[in-house]
Formats: C-alpha cells, sequence, structure tokens
C-alpha cells in the first residue's frame, strides 16, 4: 500500500469512533495547551525582563565599589567605649579610576557624582524642588517627547518627567522641547548660591517596565561635573565609579578583570537580567513540568485507546492481509492513527491557548501594566515543534498495539468472533 492511501485510511479509522478519537485527543491537549502557555510565557517573560534591563540599567555599564571586609568588623564580645574608634575607609581615588581605566576592555570610567539643587523655576513661575542625577550611563529613558543622542545627554540640556510640565507651565510634552529652566544651587557650606539655565532636551515617562524610576531632572556628565565641583570643591574621594565597556567586549570578564585589579566589588545590570531570566526560567519549566505529566497520563489513554481498536477490528486486519496488506503496512496504519491522534491533541491545546491569550488586554488592565504589554508570545517555530513531538509521543505509544496488530495471523484473525 502507498503511504498515502495509508495515511488516509488512518484519518477514516479515527472518523468511525470519532468519541474515542476525541477523548483521547483531549486528554494530549490538556498537556499540549498548558505546555504552549507555558512556553509563551516564558517567552513574554524573557522580553519584559529584557525591556526592565534596559529602562533600569545599562548593560554595558559596571558599578565599581570599593571592597571593604565586613567581618573584620564584626564584634567578639562587648565593645570597648575608651578604645579608639576604628575608621574603614570605603572611598575610591583618582589612583583607583586609573587603575580601573587601564583594564583591557573598559572604554570610560566616570565617578558617580552626587549633586542637589534649592529649587527650579521658569520665568513667572514658582519655584519647585527637584531631585538631580547625573545621567552618566545610556539607560534607556521612555521619552514622551525629545530625544537623547544614544541615550546620552548633551552639554546645556535637561531630561525632565512628564510630572514636572503643569508645574513649569507646559501644556504638553512638545511644548516644552526647547524651552529653558532655571536651577538654583548653593555650594556645599551653603554661602554661594547660584542661577544655572539649562534648555529641555527630553521629556520622560513613568512606566511599569521600569524597576528603579524616579522623578529627577537628569544633567549631562560635564554638567553634572561641573555642579559637583562647586558645591563640593576639588574633592578626590567618591564613593563609587561607573565603567563603561567598550562594545564587543564580554561584559562577565571585564568585570572579573576589575575585580582582580584590586580591592573593588563590581556589580552589573547583567547579574540582575541572569537572575530574573533565571525566575522566569524556572516558573516555565515549572508549567511545562505540569504538561509534561498530563501528556504522560494521556500515553496510557492512547496505548489503551490503540489495543481497543486492534481488538474490535481483528477480522478486518485479517481481511487485509488475505487481500495482500504486509505486516509493515498493518503496523503503519495504527502508527499513523497514533500520529493522527497526536497532532489532534496538539492542535485543539495549541488553539484553546491561543483563544486564552484574547484575555490579555483585560489581565493587563486589571494589572495596570503598560498599555501593549505582551504576557503571552506565541512562537510559531515552537508550537509546530510542539505538534510534532506530540505525534512523535503518540507514535511510540501506538508501538505495542501496532505490532500486535501486525503479528496477527490472517487465518485465526477471519475466524475472531
Amino acid at each position: 500500500m502507498k503511504t498515502i492511501d495509508i495515511i488516509s485510511r488512518a484519518a477514516k479509522n479515527l472518523r468511525q469512533a470519532k468519541v474515542r478519537t476525541i477523548l483521547t485527543s483531549l486528554g494530549i491537549s490538556v498537556g499540549a495547551f498548558t505546555i504552549t502557555i507555558a512556553l509563551a510565557a516564558g517567552a513574554a517573560g524573557r522580553e519584559l525582563t529584557n525591556t526592565l534591563v534596559e529602562t533600569s540599567g545599562d548593560d554595558a555599564a559596571l558599578t565599581v565599589y570599593k571592597e571593604v571586609n565586613y567581618d573584620e568588623q564584626q564584634s567578639q564580645g562587648p565593645v570597648n567605649l575608651d578604645a579608639e574608634a576604628v575608621e574603614y575607609d570605603d572611598s575610591l581615588s583618582e589612583a583607583d579610576k586609573k587603575a580601573i581605566e587601564s583594564v583591557d576592555g573598559v572604554e570610560q570610567v566616570v565617578p558617580i557624582y552626587y549633586v542637589s539643587a534649592d529649587h527650579m523655576t521658569r520665568p513667572g513661575q514658582d519655584r519647585y524642588a527637584t531631585p538631580l542625577t547625573i545621567k552618566i550611563d545610556r539607560t534607556k529613558l521612555r521619552l514622551a517627547a525629545g530625544s537623547l543622542d544614544d541615550n546620552m545627554l548633551q552639554p546645556g540640556k535637561v531630561a525632565i518627567p512628564d510630572t514636572y510640565l503643569e508645574a513649569l507651565g507646559f501644556k504638553d510634552a512638545e511644548a516644552a522641547i526647547g524651552q529653558s529652566v532655571t536651577v538654583h544651587v548653593s555650594d556645599e557650606a551653603g554661602t554661594k548660591q547660584k542661577d544655572l539655565e539649562y534648555t529641555i532636551g527630553a521629556v520622560y515617562t513613568n512606566t511599569q517596565e521600569t524597576i528603579y524610576f524616579q522623578e529627577t531632572m537628569y544633567l549631562s556628565i560635564s554638567d553634572g561635573e561641573s555642579l559637583y565641583r562647586y558645591q563640593a570643591g576639588e574633592a578626590d574621594s567618591y564613593l563609587s565609579f561607573r565603567a563603561r565597556v567598550a562594545a564587543g567586549e564580554d561584559v562577565a570578564k571585564v568585570q572579573q578583570a576589575i575585580e582582580d585589579r584590586g580591592d573593588y566589588m563590581v556589580y552589573s545590570m547583567r547579574d540582575e537580567r541572569e537572575t530574573l531570566m533565571t525566575m522566569v526560567n524556572v516558573m516555565q519549566w515549572g508549567l511545562v513540568g505540569v504538561g509534561a505529566i498530563a501528556i504522560l497520563a494521556s500515553i496510557f489513554g492512547i496505548v489503551n485507546t490503540q489495543y481497543i481498536s486492534v481488538l474490535e477490528r481483528t477480522r478486518q486486519i485479517g481481511l487485509m492481509k488475505a487481500l495482500g496488506a504486509s505486516r509493515r503496512d498493518i503496523a503503519k496504519l495504527f502508527r499513523y492513527e497514533a500520529a493522527w491522534v497526536g497532532f489532534l491533541g496538539g492542535i485543539i491545546g495549541t488553539v484553546l491557548a491561543l483563544i486564552a491569550s484574547l484575555a490579555n488586554p483585560i489581565v493587563v488592565d486589571m494589572l495596570e501594566l503598560d498599555e501593549g504589554t505582551r504576557l503571552l508570545i506565541f512562537e510559531p517555530l515552537t508550537s509546530a515543534i510542539l505538534i510534532g513531538g506530540l505525534m512523535l509521543i503518540a507514535v511510540t505509544a501506538g508501538y505495542f498495539p501496532s505490532r500486535k496488530a501486525a503479528r496477527l495471523d490472517p487465518v485465526e484473525a477471519l475466524k475472531y468472533e
């Protein structure tokens, strides 16, 4: 018999036993549905994680701190109040900056400056408090208007949150771009004050896809350093540095090289990305495991269905053999029937998962997530591989029943009642 004829005959046999075929397929579809949802949720989780990292930190930036052995600070008994206090220096110097710059793969090292403003204002407007932050890396901001040059600010320009617009007298984000804002600052001692005028180059907005969102006015590196020198003087001491890794370099290797260079603790967004990805993968494979158990249970259903089918069609099998059908043809017939059951189960499970995804906007609204957030991302290739895998599993489950059918003696089969 030709293969196409055997496949066609297998489909016809299943149609003649619709109820049994549907029930067996539904058993597989439960596992297929669960695994499809798990894989789609995992893909969405990884996409969300990448977005979280992009909007919460620069993946190619490393934050360097002075390593302090806090174990030495643990007392082994009561504190001696008459003893001289031991001071632990956790600051970094210009020498540390040069040492980090000398590491292969490091493109730039910038001290993390801390600056402050007395208030901000515009002509004819009230004064408002605002924190200041120096944008020292390429952390992505969700812009409502304006632009950034490779996610960095140019000297003389600032980025403000859209929550500042009304207070500063702007009707919308576009109206603020190119306008000036005045920041009043004082030195560290409070003896000197001056006004700094900046141009608004970008307006950014809050998003649920940001781990560390802060309402602040962002300054460029050069403007921030200038303000820091004004407020703190020519201090040669810093709490931390931000080291940028050159394009094409392995961030993990550079991170390790800096740690090996001296007494430094180095943190990167890659660490957080890996932690979040691990959580996503654990949840995804947990659901996949549940689906696998459902599929395992359905295997016994396939075996049982196939054995019943062999018993019901014993005379038919004997007649087919009497008419010239080979053992291989008979075995193929039952294996193809099993493959059809696996195919139908996979299709039903996938379609049900796609229908479930229609609730995505409702769930997003209930969780107050950003519009357009995808909780499930279906990948056609993954679904096709899953359905193919289920067909293979079904064929494997139907191996022994098909083997039994192929070995039936045609004379005895024709006598079977």
